[in-house]
């Protein structure tokens, strides 16, 4: 078990990737990262409470070039879309994204990409944070498939906020609330850059949040900056500033966060994504053990939880979880709720305790021993009264 809990400094090198947005994000006074496909991640631009209020009553936009885009194509490239994922892909139109969970031959959980459908007919999964790549390539040369697997290097701004589909129009896209959720469409943005005066984008209803916006993925990453003025000047007007996928929201909503909330031997059946899945649809890898998995019953559940006591700092790694002394499973996510009004977290434990349950959990950094209790999600249901 985890006991220190230090302030560390990120050593930028070459061994992990920067973003093209990198520069962009530092003048805007970025303060922490996260590796995430071996890239940076922006984390903080040292204010929480101020990005937090960002997003949740105006608008925010993020770097999320780290969210890699792992593309599929050739003659093969549906049958073995279809084989890695644990969802029917088969009505993807073109232009379309779909929530697509990917297991492995013991069903576990190995990464929550968003597929896209993409408008020539190729596939992209847009990833969590895990060797993607590798894996589809290795299943393409095992089942001797006529298709080629690229990381791309597209790069992701995310605009998210309730006022983001006003500077989505200021942008000269005036169509983005009449596209559905993860829906896709072509766009050209005009910007200032004499050396890039207009970029050809994709702009998609999607993001990490619930407080609405869109994605807009560009695949020539050296136009990156003008599309970050372009988005910051397009912005001003409504209160844009830098942000990122949001710990505190994200966890109010729960939005899951694969390896923070799953760890990596979790399956999606515990996790509560069984309605997210085809488990009875066309063959994927994994579906034999989910199906078993669904048919016994799970040992562990994903569950919500009050934390009792003053504010809380956003939990920097798993804490055990114990009933009556004895440890259940384990406390994965927690924040201080502006929502709730109260500290909440995310944990992972024996699927006997369920809402009601009285635990402990001993928080890092000194906060000391708090008494918790499990409450159903989504914790709108439970605590919003």
């Amino acid at each position: 078990m985890i006991h220190a809990d230090p302030e560390l400094l990120a050593a930028i090198g070459p061994r992990v990737r920067t973003s093209p947005f990198f520069d962009c994000t530092v003048r805007a006074g970025l303060t922490g990262v996260s590796t995430y496909n071996h890239m940076w991640l922006p984390m903080s631009y040292g204010d929480a409470a101020a990005e937090y209020e960002r997003l949740t009553t105006a608008v925010s936009m993020w770097d999320v070039a780290a969210q890699r885009h792992i593309e599929v194509t050739g003659p093969d490239a549906d049958e073995l879309t279809q084989f890695v994922t644990a969802v029917d892909v088969g009505g993807t139109p073109r232009g379309q994204a779909i929530y697509a969970p990917m297991v492995d031959d013991q069903g576990v959980l190995i990464n929550d990409p968003v597929l896209l459908h993409w408008l020539d007919g190729s596939w992209r999964f847009s990833i969590a944070d895990a060797d993607v790549r590798l894996w589809i390539d290795a299943i393409r040369w095992g089942r001797d498939l006529d298709a080629t697997v690229t990381e791309l290097d597209t790069v992701t701004l995310a605009i998210q906020g309730p006022r983001a589909h006003d500077v989505v129009a200021a942008l000269g896209i005036g169509w983005s609330t009449d596209l559905d959720d993860f829906e896709m469409r072509p766009a050209r943005i005009e910007t200032d850059d004499p050396d890039h005066p207009a970029l050809d984008v994709v702009v998609c209803r999607s993001g990490w949040s619930n407080q609405g916006g869109v994605e807009i993925f560009l695949d020539d990453p050296d136009g990156a900056e003008a599309l970050w003025h372009a988005v910051e000047t397009a912005g001003r007007p409504a209160g844009i500033g830098p942000g990122a996928p949001n710990a505190t929201e994200r966890i109010e909503n729960t939005f899951l966060s694969y390896g923070t909330d799953t760890g990596y031997h979790a399956d999606p059946i515990e996790l509560g994504m069984e309605g997210a899945l085809d488990i009875d649809g066309p063959p994927f890898i994994g579906q034999d053990a989910l199906r078993r998995i669904r048919d016994a019953g799970v040992s562990r559940h994903l569950v919500g939880c009050v934390i009792d006591g003053d504010g809380i700092d956003v939990l920097s790694h798993p804490v055990p979880f114990e009933v009556d002394g004895e440890p259940v499973g384990r406390l994965r996510a927690a924040t201080r709720s502006p929502r709730f009004g109260c500290n909440i977290g995310l944990a992972l434990i024996a699927a006997e305790h369920g809402p009601g349950t009285a635990g402990r959990v001993t928080l890092p950094g000194g906060q000391g021993s708090r008494r918790v209790e499990v409450v159903a999600l989504p914790f709108a249901d439970s605590l919003d009264r």
